[in-house]
């Protein structure tokens, strides 16, 4: 089974829920994810919609990655650098770009955590990407990982 079915086996959505907050403040919203032997968190502020067909406002997301005892954080988006000339080229700002799921998948050889970003819901051919992160939390910045995201979409597309 390849890296494209095992992410559709265990696609996870990323809430935007808000606990005991009022419509039109910013509130504190944090998940996340052990994949193998490295956790994932994603923060940021969020003021809530009003309704549940509007998207929630939030500020940029903050992902910590903790592994054996190191850790990081990176403002997100982190695409690798051909997924993030693809958003530009086709007329998208990365900025926009938002983690609305992921999931912990079982590559070849360990696990590797998938992070799936998207602009307003997905609707344009610029409001999507995808970055995969090593074992240990690395992101994967070669051509063959971009390539794994753009076979997953033109599958999940069908």
């Amino acid at each position: 089974m390849d890296i494209k079915n095992k992410f559709n086996a265990v696609v996870v959505a990323v809430g935007l829920a808000h606990v005991a907050c009022s419509a039109g403040e910013q509130a504190p919203w944090r998940e996340q994810m052990q994949c193998g032997d490295t956790q994932y968190v994603i923060e940021s502020d969020c003021k809530p919609s009003n309704d549940a067909a509007t998207l929630n406002q939030c500020k940029a997301q903050t992902l910590s990655v903790s592994h054996g005892g190191t850790a990081r954080k990176a403002k997100l988006p982190e695409l690798n650098k051909v997924s993030a000339k693809s958003i530009v080229e086709t007329g998208g700002k990365v900025s926009k770009l938002f983690v609305t799921q992921w999931a912990c998948v079982r590559g070849d050889k360990s696990d590797v955590a998938v992070m799936y970003y998207s602009i307003g819901g997905g609707s344009a051919p610029y409001a999507e990407a995808y970055s995969i992160y090593d074992e240990a939390g690395a992101l994967i910045e070669n051509e063959d990982s971009a390539n794994t995201s753009k076979r997953w979409r033109t599958a999940r597309a069908t």
